[in-house]
This record gives structure tokens, C-alpha cells and sequence, in this order.
């Protein structure tokens, strides 16, 4: 029986945003449990479904706003831990996730907890089992939070927003994940107008009230360009001096990575406080350069200072071919060896599409027909570890049996 031939508590279809819990079980047993307790809490706002933890991710990866609680179960699952770190890529990390399952494993119920889950319970379930899970404060459910990937330039004009909010879009749309884009340029940055929303002057609201940061504060401030994508800007007038207390952008990161898989920080050139925060909250750092002397040599300086964050933030390198491609530039062979990395990620040059795109706020061409889009897709499958999708969008299957007619 798949996730949508569902018992519900409501007489609603489909989940909704105002869900506060979702359970997918894979027994009847279990599934009157849910619903007795949700009787018993008088909790109205919930949705019970028979199924797969398969059947979940693909619920939960539908599902534009995530619930409070989800209860799943891995009773049909041969690789519990593998499944349920697929589910994390679904779920935002504020979810606190209650698995259930046939096996009386210590080491597993160890490992769930590892990997942020609030509770295993061993079935047959009960109400007051399950309650107790649900309104446990775990230490480890505080654990699973989502990261921040900061992107600053060597010099102005290398990229860095153009390839920011190409990355957010689509970690948004192809992945499915939650994603905050913080353009910490407070004096209008470019990010609104490339993801084609318009400021609202939310991240100055968020930087002067980050000692009360909530889920509803922080909904009102951001500007969503799509369901998974969230934007947070300013544009303060030019002569207006924007003070921030020290710790202020380290306040409204690490709120942010409770609500959001990914939060993209788009850096202002070398702004002081404001930049060596955010640099201090980044589990990723990219540095954008192009091919001048210039930038090459401001590209090693940023990745010494990069290095050097008590967080130990992965580093890597973008060169971004902004420019014409002409005589006298820095080679690539010339560019690594003067960063000492033997690794450097490389965006082609394409004027037509990046200008098109930007222009009229909209995402780029499919990677198919775009070699920058190619080069979008290979940064987000090295942040989030994944293999990206082929281009070929057949089928894996129909590819192999088209390999092997081919042998």
C-alpha cells in the first residue's frame, strides 16, 4: 500500500503546511496507535498514512512546508541508517523525527540517535509510547541542523552572486532541499533581482532582533522565490551606517541552519565584522576569482584567511571564465599552482546565457544546453555529496540495456 492510500485524523486529502504531525507506518497496528493518540492530544492538525520510508521521502520531499513531528517506520527497511539519511535531505532540520521498527537493536537505536533522530521505539507501539517520544527533549534531536556555504569574490565582478544563486536554485529544485540565500551586501546586493524577487529589507529586521529569533520572525522576513527557496536581503540607503553588535550575523546563522538544509551566504569584498562572522559560521567556503593577477593573488590571500576559522571549513576554489577569453590571461595550470591546490572548480564562459537569465530573474538553461549549468550541477553533487543526475534524463536502467546492446 503506497502513501497516498491513507487513513486520515481530518477529512483533508493531502498533508498541509499547518500539519504538526505526520506518521507514515507500515501496519494497521501502528496506524490506530497514531490515531488514538492524536484523539487523546485533541492534536486536529495531523496526517496518518500506511506505507514505506521510500513512500515518506517522496511525501516529504512533495511537501512545501514540513511538520513538527514525523514518525516513520523502517520495519520493511534492510539499511535503516542509509534510508533515514535520505529522508534528512528532505526534512528540514527543525523536524523532530521519531523512527519505529521491528528490531530490538542497541546499536542501531545508537546510531539513529548519531545521525539527529529523536527516538527509536520498538514496535507494537503504544500511546503512551509514543507520547513520551514526541515530548522528549533529546539532547541529540537539537544536533541535526543544516550548514552554511559562504561564497565571496577575490575582487568584484568574478561572479560570485551569478553562481550563488544558480547553486540555490538548484539545490532548491532538483534536490528538493530548503535553502535560505543571504545576501549580506546591506546596501542593495544584486541576489533579489537575479532570483527575481523583490527586497523587503528582512535581513536588516533579522540582524536587529537576533535575540529573539523564531520560526515566525524569521517567516515574515524572508522573501520566498519558490517553495524551497528563501531570500534574505536589504537595501538601506547609501548614506545610512548600519551597525551591528559583535556576534549578530553568528545569532541569525545558526538560527537559520535550524529551519533551512542550506544556507547560502553571499559575501561582501572584504567588509570586516560582518564577513569574518559569517566566515566563522560556514562549514563550506567558496572563493570565486577570475583569471587576472590580481585576483589569482587575492584568491590565495582569502584562503589562508579561510583557513585559518576555528570551524575548519571545507575551502575549495572557483574560476569563474567571467571575461572574454583572450591573450594574456592567467592559465589554469599557472592559477593552481600559485593557490597550491591541486583542485579547482572551473565555470566556462557563457555571456548569452548568464546575461538572459539574469536579466529577466530566471533560472539558467538546462544542463544540457548549458556547459555553466554543468558546472552548477558538478559544485551541488560535491556540496552535498550526491552523484548528480545524468543528462541523458532516460531512465538508468533503459541506459545500461542500451550499453549492453551496444557491446
Amino acid at each position: 500500500m503506497g502513501v497516498f492510500d491513507t487513513t486520515l485524523l481530518t477529512r483533508r486529502a493531502q498533508p498541509s503546511a499547518t500539519d504538526r504531525l505526520i506518521a507514515v507506518v507500515s501496519d494497521a497496528g501502528s496506524e490506530e496507535v497514531i490515531k488514538n493518540l492524536m484523539l487523546d492530544q485533541g492534536i486536529a492538525n495531523a496526517h496518518v498514512a500506511r506505507g514505506t520510508l521510500d513512500d515518506a521521502i517522496e511525501l516529504m520531499r512533495d511537501l512545501g512546508h514540513s511538520p513538527r513531528h514525523l514518525l516513520v517506520d523502517v520495519s520493511s527497511s534492510t539499511m535503516p541508517v542509509s534510508d533515514l539519511m535520505r529522508l534528512a535531505e528532505v526534512v528540514d532540520p527543525s523536524v523532530t523525527v521519531v523512527v519505529a521498527g521491528d528490531r530490538n537493536d542497541v546499536g542501531l537505536f545508537r546510531n539513529l540517535l548519531r545521525i539527529g533522530v529523536q527516538d527509536y521505539l520498538v514496535k507494537p507501539l503504544t500511546v503512551e509510547l509514543v507520547q513520551r517520544a514526541l515530548a522528549s527533549t533529546d539532547p541529540a534531536a537539537s544536533a541535526r541542523t543544516g550548514k552554511a556555504i559562504g561564497f565571496v569574490g577575490a575582487r568584484g565582478g568574478v561572479g560570485v552572486t551569478t553562481i550563488a544563486t544558480s547553486l540555490a536554485r538548484f539545490l532548491a529544485d532538483k534536490t528538493r532541499r530548503r535553502i535560505a540565500y543571504v545576501d549580506l551586501d546591506l546596501h542593495g546586493g544584486a541576489a533579489p533581482t537575479m532570483l527575481g524577487v523583490v527586497c523587503n529589507n528582512g535581513l536588516a529586521e533579522l540582524l536587529q532582533n537576533t535575540q529573539r529569533l523564531d520560526q515566525q520572525l524569521i517567516n515574515q522576513a524572508v522573501v520566498a522565490q519558490s517553495d524551497r527557496l528563501f531570500v534574505l536581503a536589504a537595501e538601506l540607503p547609501y548614506d545610512h551606517d548600519f551597525t551591528l553588535r559583535p556576534g549578530t550575523v553568528t545569532e541569525l546563522v545558526t538560527a537559520l541552519k535550524h529551519h533551512f538544509h542550506y544556507v547560502v551566504l553571499d559575501l561582501p569584498e572584504r567588509a570586516g565584522g560582518l564577513v569574518d562572522e559569517a566566515l566563522d559560521a560556514c562549514a563550506m567556503i567558496h572563493v570565486v576569482a577570475d583569471r587576472s593577477v590580481h585576483a589569482t593573488r587575492e584568491a590565495a590571500r582569502l584562503c589562508r584567511f579561510a583557513e585559518g576559522r576555528p570551524a575548519d571549513p571545507a575551502i575549495s576554489v572557483l574560476l569563474n571564465n567571467a571575461q572574454q577569453p583572450v591573450r594574456g590571461r592567467v592559465a589554469t595550470t599557472d592559477f593552481t599552482h600559485a593557490l597550491a591546490r591541486a583542485s579547482v572548480h572551473e565555470f566556462p564562459y557563457e555571456p548569452n546565457t548568464l546575461a538572459l537569465a539574469e536579466n529577466l530573474g530566471e533560472a539558467l538553461a538546462d544542463a544540457k544546453h548549458s556547459a555553466f549549468s554543468r558546472a552548477v550541477v558538478s559544485l551541488a553533487d560535491a556540496i552535498t555529496g550526491s552523484e548528480g543526475p545524468a543528462v541523458d534524463d532516460a531512465p538508468w536502467y533503459a541506459r545500461l540495456l542500451s550499453k549492453r546492446r551496444a557491446g
